[in-house]
């Protein structure tokens, strides 16, 4: 009896033994969908402070099987100022590779906004590949410190018993009549004017010269850091005609008043409460102008 047990003992034990290698045989592999599974690195690509001499502008490409070099289609959306190569190419044995867009026909300041995108749908999985980016782009001014100008700013910054009236750095972007006024505002001058501190501050106002030589604009708004009734109401300082296109008369107040001074006229709002309009005008002395304390 003891044989015939350690028979059917040694029997079973080799039939689950062959029952294991066949389970683990007929285990399911993954294979991918795609021989290279390419991907983009990133989905959304926002750069607005590209140096104004790059040539190029570079774009990351991942993929899963690195061992032989590769070369992929790609294609643009982007109409004029960057030029995009129809392929990029992986070297053997990379997993990445490099997409350079030409962005020699970009002007400096302007926006330019596309996607690149892979074409052909061999080269990556649809269901987890990032197959398009999407691209904003701007070169950047280089700006220069013309030194120190005086800034005024009837509503913010004028006290009881004074103008309120600060130094500023004044830069201006290198071949452009495009200036920048560096931290008009800080919190000791905001409280010495009366106001409750605590509003969002523009760290710098950027303005420039409209073609007639004469009128400035800006952006849409900068923030003077004061609030009009506690938290959320901050006070901003629109140019007329970004707040509403029925202000655009009130744009032609912002201008050279002499050389160099030069004149805002914001229109101060409080979103979705109302505003003050264009009473409380700022002034600007740029370097080498006169002191706003006998100006104004």
């Amino acid at each position: 009896m003891k044989k015939i047990f350690k028979a059917l003992s040694s029997i079973a034990a080799a039939v689950l033994l062959v029952s294991a290698c066949n389970v683990e045989h007929h285990m399911p592999t993954y294979s991918p969908e795609n021989a290279q599974e390419v991907s983009f690195v990133q989905a959304t690509v926002v750069n607005q402070e590209i140096l104004a001499t790059a040539p190029t502008f570079d774009i990351t490409l991942s993929r899963n099987t690195p061992a032989e070099a590769a070369t992929v289609a790609v294609t643009s959306t982007f109409a004029s100022g960057v030029v995009c190569p129809a392929t990029v190419t992986f070297n053997a044995g990379e997993s990445t590779a490099t997409l350079s867009l030409d962005i020699t026909g970009m002007e400096v300041g302007v926006s330019y906004k596309g996607t690149v995108s892979l074409s052909d749908t061999t080269t990556f999985n649809k269901h987890i590949a990032v197959a398009s980016a999407s691209l904003t782009l701007a070169k950047a001014y280089t700006w220069v410190s013309l030194g120190e100008g005086e800034w005024f700013d009837n509503l913010a910054l004028m006290t009881s018993t004074s103008y309120g009236i600060r130094k500023v750095e004044v830069l201006k972007a290198d071949g452009f009549n495009r200036y920048r006024i560096m931290n008009p505002y800080t919190a000791a001058a905001i409280a010495a004017a009366g106001w409750e501190p605590g509003g969002a501050k523009s760290s710098y106002i950027e303005f420039w010269v409209l073609e007639n030589g004469k009128n400035v604009a800006w952006d849409g708004w900068w923030f003077p850091g004061i609030l009009y009734d506690g938290a959320g109401t901050d006070i901003k300082a629109y140019y007329p005609s970004a707040l509403n296109a029925s202000l655009a008369a009130d744009d032609a107040k912002s201008k050279f008043f002499e050389e160099k001074v030069i004149g805002f006229y914001p229109y101060w709002y409080i979103d979705g409460l109302g505003g003050f309009g264009t009473k409380y005008p700022c002034f600007l002395s740029l370097p080498g102008g006169p002191a706003l304390e006998s100006w104004l």
